[in-house]
Order: structure tokens, then sequence, then C-alpha cells
């Protein structure tokens, strides 16, 4: 599962310049992560949307019907996902304090291996900007959410997701003690797990002085036990030239469930293996693990200690099996 925001996508005025690459870019992420799910924000164009998930053979998605420009969106597999409802979450919620993007939620029933399992998403684009009476509003909007979601959702499995623009261990407005989301970090019932991102120093907001992490997913209780740990990631998407330019100033961030077979044991230390082939010519594979999402420099040494080639640079990697070529 996926939240990203794609920075005023299809936008002819706003955003990266060229909307032809931007949705090149775009297709290239979706194909890079596979995900089963991905929960968008700032979709600006709809028609560049629709065309977006047309040209990918095993997508659908709609968008939110509300006034505002950038919008918030879902694209799914259709071989994974089956889309049971979706809409705009109005019941207890001001659209003032979402900034006229009120939750899009989506109701899936989600079939791995013959098992099926289903979840609600809520995907959002809180209101920006880092002073108190936008604190306010995204402390109001989070607050009317999570009333929603214990009176109306405590026995399902739920997912809460997208551009919180806000931290969750503090908050973009300084003159604050907590974040606005706090109120889910404190309850029992809640996980937020994209938290341990944000207190390893990721960001995924990339813009200059203001890399910050503030794209989250936070799941409920019901959903915990099928969430791999460690599986949290800010994308880097190094494969992408000048991707803040060219793309969006958001990397997505990405977290994966196991709804099938054995838990995943993750290791207890980083273990480096042997490579494969060897000897090799051309190209040989590097395997590693690591017990928790990190960032990773991969350097290769020649006998003589002289570093010939850099295969990650602060890279970020999932925790559990790795591997570089």
């Amino acid at each position: 599962v996926v939240t990203w925001n794609v920075e005023w996508f299809g936008a002819e005025n706003n955003g990266p310049a060229d909307n032809d690459l931007q949705m090149n870019n775009v297709i290239r992420v979706i194909e890079e992560i596979d995900a089963d799910i991905y929960a968008f924000q700032e979709v600006s164009d709809q028609v560049a949307f629709y065309g977006l998930a047309d040209s990918l053979d095993q997508f659908r998605g709609f968008t939110a019907t509300f006034g505002q420009t950038q919008k918030t969106a879902f694209l799914f597999k259709t071989a994974v996902v089956d889309s049971l409802d979706s809409g705009l979450l109005f019941e207890g919620q001001d659209s003032f304090d979402w900034a006229g993007r009120l939750p899009l939620y989506f109701e899936v029933n989600a079939t791995v291996d013959g098992i099926t399992r289903r979840i609600l998403l809520y995907n959002v684009h809180a209101k920006a900007f880092g002073d108190q009476p936008s604190y306010n509003r995204r402390l109001n909007a989070a607050r009317s959410l999570k009333d929603y979601l214990d009176q109306n959702n405590s026995s399902d499995r739920v997912i809460f997701l997208g551009d919180f623009n806000d931290q969750l261990t503090t908050s973009t407005y300084t003159g604050a003690d907590e974040s606005p989301y706090s109120m889910y970090l404190e309850d029992d019932a809640y996980y937020a797990t994209t938290e341990i991102l944000e207190e390893n120093g990721f960001a995924s907001y990339l813009a200059g002085d203001f890399r910050s992490m503030i794209d989250h997913i936070v799941i409920n209780d019901n959903l915990t036990e099928y969430h791999i740990e460690g599986a949290q990631r800010v994308e880097n998407p190094v494969y992408i030239e000048n991707f803040i330019n060219t793309t969006s100033d958001h990397a997505p961030v990405w977290t994966r469930f196991q709804f099938t077979g054995e838990p995943v044991e993750l290791p207890t230390e980083i273990v480096v293996e042997p490579n494969y082939p060897n000897p090799f010519n051309p190209s040989t594979i590097i395997p590693f693990s690591l017990p928790e999402s990190s960032s990773v420099t991969i350097e290769v040494y020649d006998v003589l200690g002289r570093k010939v080639a850099t295969l990650a640079d602060q890279q970020n990697f999932p925790a559990g099996e790795n591997e570089v070529e």
C-alpha cells in the first residue's frame, strides 16, 4: 500500500513543467514499486489521471469529487483488489478543516492466494502551512476522523493514509507542543506504521530547507497482525533523473501486509551474504538483510583498498532480505 503526493499532477501552470515527462516518470515509479493500492494526492487533471490508469494494464482508478483543484485518488491492481464502495466522507467532518478535501474512502476486498480480507482505506490531503490556524484545522480534522473511525469502524480493518501535511512526533507549527495526530499515537487501537521512519530521520517531503516526514500510513489494531514489521519505506527514486523537478517534491511512502503463509521473520542483525554468481562476468548479485528499514550505503573496494564502485548512496531499503546487482 502506497501513499504519494504527485505534485499538481497534470497541471499546466503548477508543478513540474513537462507533463508528459511527469506522466512517464510516475508510470515508472508505479512499475518499480509494484504495489496493489496507491493513494494519490494533488491530482490536478482528471483526464491525465485516467490516462495514467488506462496506460497501466493491471490497474483501474478513480478520483475524489470535491471541488478543490488538488484532488485525491486511488489506483488499484484489479487482480488483487475488488472495489466494493467509495466516496467522500461527510459524516462528522468539516470541509473547512480539511481545506475542502474531505477524506476519500475506499472499501475493498483484497484477495491473495485465495484468501480475501475486507479493508477500508481513507485517503486524506490535510491543510498545509506551519501557522497556528492551519495547525488548528489539521487538529480538528484529525480528531473528527478519529471520532468517526472509533464509532463506526472499530471492528473493521482500517488504513488511514495520505499527505498529513504535518509530522507525527512533533509539528511543523513550532508553537505546538505536539503533533495534531498525536491522538492516534496515544491510542493502542491504532498503529502509525511510518512513525519509525520519522524517528529515524527519513523525509517524504523533499523540498530544500523544508524536508520533513509528512506523508504517513496509520492502521488500526485489526490490521496490525497482518502488517510486516519493518516493511515501512520512503521510496528512493534514484532511477528517475532529477526526480524533484521532473516528477514530485514528495517521495512515495509505502508498507506491506501479509495475509497468507507463515509470518516473516526479520533478521536480528545486518548480514551481508556471499555474492552470486562467483566468479562472474559481467555482473553479480550482492544479497544483504536488515533488521529494520534503513538508509544504506554500499561501496565496493578492490584488494588494494581502492574504492571502485558505489552501488547505493544513502538509499532506503526495507527490513528483511535485499539485494543489489
